[in-house]
């Protein structure tokens, strides 16, 4: 639990890091930053209902077999309390046994319910992320937009190459590794 939450405000530090340098470095360029929320559009645009739709019948199908199971195991369960007292030793070890079978095979087929429903909304999805993407990025070139910043997750999804200092920040790295490596060489002559 305490792991989750230093992970979180670790994400969230990061994410206000991040918007800061590339606000301050915008800012400085006279340039335009927006955000978006990928998420949102994802699940609420007329392709994401569409998909989430599929998905939520595809969980109320997965969801009413687990109620069927769990019916089953809270019956056995029932079963043993009830009548663990009158059965005999080889009686009782069998519907135990039962039980735990019964029981293993719900929790796997949890698992692969949750698999399943993962893997579906990916295929629903991730040809439309890069579809939005595209979308975003002719968008942000249209109208003089230097950086788009996705609110769900961090990250960038478009950033205009006059914001890009790689080549000035590789350039003064480069100059300070030969000015070591320099001082190194005099060092040992």
């Amino acid at each position: 639990m305490r792991e989750a939450r230093v992970k979180r405000f670790i994400t969230a530090l990061g994410i206000t890091l991040m918007i800061t340098f590339a606000a301050s470095i915008l800012s400085a360029q006279n340039g335009k930053v927006v955000y978006i929320d990928t998420q949102r559009i994802l699940s609420e645009s007329d392709m994401g209902k569409e998909a989430y739709k599929q998905l939520n019948s595809m969980q109320d199908q997965y969801e009413a077999e687990v109620n069927m199971r769990q019916y089953k195991l809270n019956s056995l369960r029932e079963t043993i309390q009830v009548k663990s007292s009158t059965m005999t030793p080889a009686a009782q070890d069998d519907i135990e046994a039962q039980y735990e079978r019964e029981l293993t095979e719900l929790n796997r087929y949890i698992q692969d319910a949750k698999d399943e429903v993962r893997k579906t909304e990916e295929k629903l999805l991730n040809p439309w992320s890069k579809e939005l993407d595209d979308i975003i990025k002719s968008y942000a070139e249209k109208n003089g937009i230097d950086l788009v910043l996705d609110k769900t997750k961090p990250g960038i999804i478009y950033s205009s190459d006059k914001i890009d200092i790689t080549n000035q920040i590789m350039d003064l790295f480069n100059k300070r590794y030969k000015e070591k490596s320099d001082k190194a060489k005099a060092k040992k002559e």
